[in-house]
């Protein structure tokens, strides 16, 4: 038999009125990517608990702090928007990380006519910020005092059960631990620090300063945007709380999966990534209106026709049949795209294999799915409700400032389009050419790439994509020349121009004459 839900009441850490999260001029606040809650637009100056529990990160700045409930609610606390760049100027805490508190006590104190000049807002957020743990949020609305108004009423979802008895909750955080990785934790050790989080019963967050993410969301990592050397720390709550911090904290401070005593990239690529200016292999006037210029993905040289990439959009319908229906036919298409991912990473070794490990996290991705989920309930079919979850995922992705991280999104939309296609009953083959193809796309997927046939493909031209890319990583796998970010004037190519592809030097040159033929055979034949 199951516990019976409890609920607990959130106090308002300061006077004021409420406001709809959708009101904080954040879109990160806004749209509910850190967590559920409400806004405060505050009259008092002193933060108080909402709850009792523990204080499981204080901001360095000390515009931020989380409390860990001791019912195993994670509470963030965040005083205005865009108060990080104040570095703590006006703000004056009043407790330690890592501090037990009692509902009502002082934790930080600030300077609101300093910070209502220097930031863009005042309003102070305060957020549920490990949703899964909680089945119900009831947000209160109007005028409110600190410490004695209940502004979110939260129903925890049931406790989960052993032979009957209730598991007992615990809470443990590690030190902070500096990151090894030299690019931070991208696709590859998010997809491992996954991984290794979702062997654990407890729910766990990497913390960075006041951001925190899912341990068991490769998307929730990589929107962590972490940078080498970033300190972070590990925080859980659940049964083997103290097991799984002591299991992630030792991972993650041995890089995660990627040897950096042997200097191993963080990025997973078969070669180096090619420098963003690099000299031309086959010179040609800067002036020519035949010559498209990009940036080098892979370096070499090809001679061969133009074979454009074309795709047809899925479609789907926006109602759905029930919730219980849509469900079932999303986790059938779930389950499908995961042996067809693993029948191709069977099939393939070395990049290709640890990049398809980490679209398998991808598919099992908790808070992506959760999204999806939410669209069902909404009364969206499958398609609809899965489209619009990755796409989202994949738009925050864009938006970070790491161009590394930016474009991890073309596998979100990877593997998401592969799911789409298996709900709307899509067949996606393999893509197939005629031998001495030049392939011209928008953007080529990493498992259309991974799947290639370099015996009949030469080069690959695209106009969107960088160097770090996992399709450009994979074409130095496979010693396939490739161009990314070209001139969109190459989509405009007649399927087999003659084309000169120039890897090294980041070109396409449409048309290329006998001298200029005759450059190229010699480059390659070196």
């Amino acid at each position: 038999m199951s516990a019976v839900p409890r609920r607990i009441g959130l106090l308002a850490p300061l006077s004021g009125i409420l406001v709809p999260l959708e009101r904080v001029p954040d879109p990160v606040f806004a749209q509910r990517t850190v967590g559920d809650g409400v806004s405060i637009d505050p009259t008092s100056c002193d933060v108080l608990a909402p709850a009792a529990g523990l204080v499981t990160l204080l901001h360095r700045a000390a515009h931020a702090l989380a409390i860990t409930t001791d019912e195993g609610v994670e509470v963030l606390v965040h005083i205005g928007v865009d108060t990080v760049g104040l570095n703590g100027k006006g703000f004056t805490a009043r407790v330690s990380q890592g501090d037990r508190v009692a509902a009502g006590q002082p934790l930080i104190s600030f300077d609101a006519d300093l910070i209502a000049r220097s930031a863009p807002s005042l309003l102070t957020q305060v957020l549920v910020t490990n949703r899964e743990r909680i089945s119900a949020l009831t947000v209160a609305t109007g005028l409110v005092d600190a410490g004695r108004s209940v502004i979110l009423d939260v129903e925890l979802a049931a406790a989960p059960s052993v032979d009957g008895a209730p598991v007992t909750e615990a809470t443990a955080v590690s030190a902070d631990i500096r990151l090894p990785n030299r690019q931070g934790l991208h696709a590859r050790p998010a997809a491992v620090v996954a991984a290794a989080a979702k062997a654990f019963r407890a729910d766990i967050r990497l913390l960075r300063g006041a951001d925190a993410a899912n341990a068991k969301s490769v998307t929730s990592i990589l929107l962590l945007a972490t940078n080498p050397h970033d300190a972070i720390r590990v925080s859980a709550t659940g049964p083997d709380a103290a097991a799984a911090v002591s299991a992630l904290a030792e991972l993650l401070a041995c890089g995660s999966g990627e040897s950096q005593a042997s200097g191993e990239s963080a990025v997973p690529a078969a070669g180096p990534v090619p420098a963003a200016v690099a000299a031309p292999a086959i010179p040609a006037a800067p002036t020519d209106p035949r010559k498209l210029a990009g940036v080098s993905a892979s370096p070499g040289v090809a001679l061969g026709k133009v074979a454009q990439v074309r795709r047809t959009a899925i479609s789907v319908a926006e109602q759905g049949a029930g919730l219980e229906r849509e469900r079932a036919h999303l986790d059938a298409a779930l389950t499908r795209a995961r042996q067809q991912i693993s029948a191709q990473q069977a099939a393939n070794s070395g990049a290709a294999s640890r990049i398809l490990d980490a679209h398998l996290e991808l598919l099992a991705d908790p808070e992506l799915i959760d999204l999806a989920v939410a669209g069902l309930a909404g009364g969206r079919s499958a398609g609809f409700a899965w489209r619009e979850a990755y796409s989202r995922y994949a738009a925050r992705l864009e938006a970070l400032a790491s161009a590394l991280l930016r474009e991890r999104a073309g596998d979100v939309r990877d593997v998401g389009g592969r799911v789409l296609g298996l709900l709307a009953g899509v067949t996606t083959a393999p893509l197939e050419f005629a031998p001495g193809s030049i392939l011209i796309a928008d953007e080529l997927t990493p498992s259309e790439t991974a799947s290639l046939d370099a015996g009949r493909v030469l080069g690959l031209c695209t106009t969107g994509g960088g160097p770090t890319s996992h399709a450009a990583i994979l074409a130095r796998a496979l010693g396939l020349p490739a161009v990314c970010g070209v001139d969109r004037a190459a989509l405009e190519l007649e399927d087999g121009t003659a084309v000169l592809l120039d890897g090294t030097g980041g070109t396409l040159l449409k048309n290329p004459d006998e001298t200029e033929v005759a450059a190229a055979r010699a480059v390659m034949g070196r």
